[in-house]
Formats: C-alpha cells, structure tokens, sequence
C-alpha cells in the first residue's frame, strides 16, 4: 500500500469525528454522512442544517484532484434559516452559504469548488459603507433531484433548478432552469439537454 493509499484510508476513518463534530455545531447528520477531509460548519442561533443519509462531504485532492477550496463550508447564516442536503447528495469542496432557504434534492452532485449562495451578503450602507444584512436580500434556492453541478459553477439567489437539470463548469445560474435542461455560460444559457442524457432514454446494465 503506497503513502497516498495510506493517507486516503486515515482521512476516510475520520468521518465519525466529523459527524460528532457537526452535531457539536447543532447540525442534524444522518449515521452514514461521509466525509472526506476538512468540513466547516456555522450555524446561527435558530437555524438548521440538514445532512440525510448517504450524503458525501468532500474536501481532499486524493478523492477528486479538481478540488482547490480546503474545506466543504456549509452556513446556515440567520435566524430560521434552513440548509438542507437531500439523500445521496455528493458535494466536492463546495461552499453553501443560506440566509433563508437552500434546498438540494436525492442524488444531485456538487463539482469542485461550487459557490450555491441565497443572499447578497452586504448593503450599501452611509458613507460608502457595507451593511452585514444578509436575510434583508434571502430569496430561496432549491436544487430539484438528480442534478449535476459542474465544477466552479454559481447559482445565485432565487434560482430554482429542476429535477435532472445540468450545470456546466463555471456557470453563473441566476434565473431558473427548467428539468432535463443544460445551463451553461456566464450569463448562464439555458436549452434542452441532448436525448442521450435523458433518464428515461438510458440502457439499464447489462
């Protein structure tokens, strides 16, 4: 067994830690969330954070050598906000940043170093100050099932994507994407996905 084996098998083992930890930070985490390298975990007075079962958290260039963010960031940044990761939900390195409500749907995967945010963070304030108001600008996002998100993609506040949905590399997503669509670009475009990625036209295994 070679150093980077050896180093991936230690990493994988710390996933009870993680878990406890998060609960520590108030989040509910299903027994079987894994987690592969650093997660950071914030949640505010009053807010919830959601990990259902089978959800993967990955944070390490062992496991996908894309991955540039340290750590998986899930914030949960107001009172009565909700973040929640639906079953078998697979995040690489990302951040998710809610203020009122970020939804993520059964088995969508997050590329590396995705950016999913409900807010604007900041408001002009008086002499050419920022305000810290996030909950002012919330409007919520919801990740419908089986989406992928690819790697350096934004989707911004008030953004609803629908089931089977795909995300290019580097997108910037600010207005709704319909099921079975790609959304690509920055601004993002949006069309139908090619017949061939359709669910219901793939071969079952052989």
């Amino acid at each position: 067994m070679n150093l980077g084996a050896i180093k991936l098998m230690l990493l994988r083992a710390q996933s009870p830690l993680w878990r406890a930890w998060a609960r520590l930070r108030g989040a509910e985490v299903a027994p079987d969330v894994r987690v592969v390298g650093r997660l950071h975990v914030r949640i505010e007075r009053g807010g919830r954070l959601i990990l259902s079962p089978g959800v993967s958290l990955l944070a390490n260039r062992n496991i996908n050598p894309l991955i540039g963010r340290p750590s998986c960031v899930l914030w949960a940044m107001t009172a009565n906000s909700l973040l929640e990761l639906g079953p078998r939900v697979g995040v690489s390195g990302a951040c998710i940043c809610a203020a009122e409500r970020i939804q993520i749907g059964e088995g969508t995967i997050l590329g590396a170093d995705c950016l999913i945010v409900d807010n604007d963070f900041h408001l002009p304030g008086p002499d050419w100050s920022w305000l810290d108001r996030p909950a002012e600008t919330a409007r919520p996002v919801v990740i419908g099932r089986g989406c992928f998100i690819g790697a350096r993609a934004v989707i911004l506040k008030g953004v609803t994507i629908g089931d089977g949905a795909v995300i290019g590399a580097g997108a910037v997503v600010s207005s709704d994407v319909p099921a079975d669509h790609l959304a690509a670009g920055n601004p993002a475009t949006v069309r139908p996905l090619p017949p061939k990625w359709l669910r219901e036209n793939l071969q079952p295994p052989a």
